[in-house]
């Protein structure tokens, strides 16, 4: 059971997807967890990483479908996957499906979950993560602090700012919602409306793995 999950930021992919692992017990793939992680390792690919980051712009398609590449090939990716966000524009996910060809893997379900900009601009920066567990806050709620550790500190990251916000939803209007009819052609595509209620989205997703 291989899974795209497409959408803007802040539309709730990574929500879903931590879902649909627990469901089915299959791992996510998400270059945002993976370049990140490259980042916290302090490299000079992390300082450039996060220069670029930072600025709301997309890392090179080279490295991020090579990041993809040796993620798949791990035993964990045997029984399929969820891809979370990537591939953001056409070119990457041609490139994708080169990879799955060459890697005798087929991309079975890709769902697109949409919300209205303004929505999604008030959500992403609204939103506070922990630097210990993976608790995502509110700065309306008045947070502080995770729910799952006791010393953790609630954080903005530098893509949920304002600027950078509307700057990352501009990029993915122009580049990666033609996607969209790239896999729609392809009779794989579920559009989704997502909202606040992220259990009755992902029974109407579960529904359909299921079916």
């Amino acid at each position: 059971m291989n899974i795209l999950f497409l959408g803007a930021p802040g539309c709730g992919k990574g929500t879903q997807s931590k879902i649909i692992i627990k469901k089915f017990g299959i791992p996510q793939i998400s270059t945002g967890d993976l370049l990140r992680e490259e980042i916290k390792s302090g490299s000079s690919l992390g300082e450039e990483l996060q220069q670029i980051m930072s600025s709301g712009k997309f890392v090179s398609d080279e490295l991020v479908l090579s990041l993809v590449s040796k993620k798949i090939e791990q035993d964990e990716c045997k029984k399929g996957f969820i891809l979370d966000g990537y591939p953001r524009n056409l070119t990457q996910a041609k490139n994708l499906d080169s990879l799955f060809k060459n890697k005798n893997i087929k991309l079975e379900y890709v769902f697109l979950i949409d919300v209205p900009f303004d929505v999604l601009i008030e959500r992403c920066t609204g939103r506070l993560l922990c630097t210990t567990c993976d608790y995502i806050g509110n700065m309306d709620k008045g947070d502080r602090v995770g729910d799952k550790c006791e010393d953790g500190i609630l954080y903005q990251r530098e893509d949920d700012k304002t600027e950078t916000v509307k700057n990352r939803l501009n990029v993915y209007q122009e580049q990666t919602a033609p996607i969209i009819d790239y896999y729609d052609k392809k009779s794989i595509l579920h559009k989704m409306i997502g909202g606040n209620d992220p259990k009755a989205l992902s029974n109407k997703i579960i529904k359909i793995l299921e079916h």
